[in-house]
């Protein structure tokens, strides 16, 4: 099987402590939450959608991206999408209906929805009965981005895999989100990148016991990220927000600080934010503001030490949003207009 171990593999990127105890208990939870892989070469400091899968109830499920990214906009924002916000996911999103067969199971990647370090895509497995009650995945998860967005840049990226739903057609439906941290600002959806996707055995996860082996097989998809995005990207020179830090102690540990600090080279896209920095910040609590009221969450981001000392930091938004819609953004307790 492969490997499915949580490893630190270099000091220079670093996990908000709020992450790093989501990532504990999901690393210790066994009730078919998402199998989450940390991509060799750095850990990244993201949550992605493991809370929000671990909590959903399973049900039959339909439809395409979008119309999960509809369902998630709800339980975010408590209230519904616009068209034009729907016109911003589609034009992230491509179709791709690749089909695998081992043994009596075809996994097929339907579609994938891309950003500038994010991306989504729908699974599903088909060939045996499955319990809409139960969850799916895979035992073993390799996922890729090749040529990797993360050379020559202090960064790294990583990703998770869960179960959400049976669909009407009897097929295990399953999301797999990656997300990265790149500081060079290298970006999925240029065009010039392909999702390399390995599986092995399919398994049906058990709560408070050991996840069972249903299909054995080996299913690989390479599928060129082609899509780019229709939506613009926003760049705020520097802003001075208020909000948690950490910074190095004399006894050289991190510590956490509630201070003013400035930050630079802002980048506000349809999927996340990112932003330079002069320590590592715990500023993940970022919010966008749209014109109507309506406000989103980001889910979960990371930093990564510059060699100048500085820091990159970066966050995604748990749906891609309406840039163009959007008043102001929250980083820690500041409001910051969009020009």
């Amino acid at each position: 099987m492969y490997e499915e171990t949580y490893r630190k593999l270099f000091d220079e990127v670093h996990a908000s402590q709020r992450l790093q105890k989501e990532v504990a208990h999901m690393r210790e939870q066994r009730n078919g939450a998402p199998r989450r892989r940390i991509v060799p070469g750095a850990l990244l400091a993201a949550i992605l959608v493991v809370l929000i899968l671990a909590g959903t109830t399973l049900a039959a499920v339909s439809g395409s991206l979008g119309d999960w990214f509809t369902r998630r906009w709800g339980e975010a924002t408590g209230g519904s999408m616009t068209q034009q916000q729907a016109q911003v996911i589609d034009s992230l999103t491509q179709k791709v209906g690749e089909s695998q067969t081992s043994g009596d199971v075809t996994v097929t990647v339907d579609s994938i929805t891309v950003g500038g370090d994010v991306l989504w895509a729908l699974v599903d497995a088909e060939g045996l009965s499955f319990d809409e009650n139960k969850k799916y995945s895979f035992a073993g998860i390799i996922a890729e981005i090749l040529p990797d967005p993360s050379e020559g840049a202090h960064g790294g990226a990583g990703y998770s895999m869960g179960s959400i739903g049976v669909t009407e057609d009897g097929a295990a439906r399953m999301l797999l989100e990656f997300t990265g941290v790149f500081s060079t600002g290298n970006q999925l959806s240029d065009g010039g990148y392909t999702l390399e996707l390995k599986l092995k055995d399919l398994i049906r996860c058990r709560q408070g016991g050991e996840d069972k082996v249903i299909a054995q097989g080996e299913w690989s998809f390479s599928i060129p990220l082609t899509v780019e995005s229709l939506s613009p990207v926003i760049s705020i020179e520097s802003a001075l927000v208020k909000g948690e830090m950490l910074q190095e102690g004399a006894d050289g540990a991190l510590e956490k600080v509630t201070q003013e600090v400035a930050l630079w080279d802002i980048t506000f896209t349809a999927t996340g934010l990112s932003f330079y920095t002069e320590e590592s910040s715990e500023l993940l609590d970022v919010a966008a503001i749209f014109a109507d009221g309506t406000e989103v969450a980001s889910n979960g981001g990371g930093g990564s030490r510059m060699e100048d000392g500085t820091w990159y930091g970066s966050c995604q938004w748990p749906v891609p949003i309406d840039v163009e819609n959007v008043t102001a953004l929250r980083i820690g307790e500041t409001e910051i207009p969009i020009p």
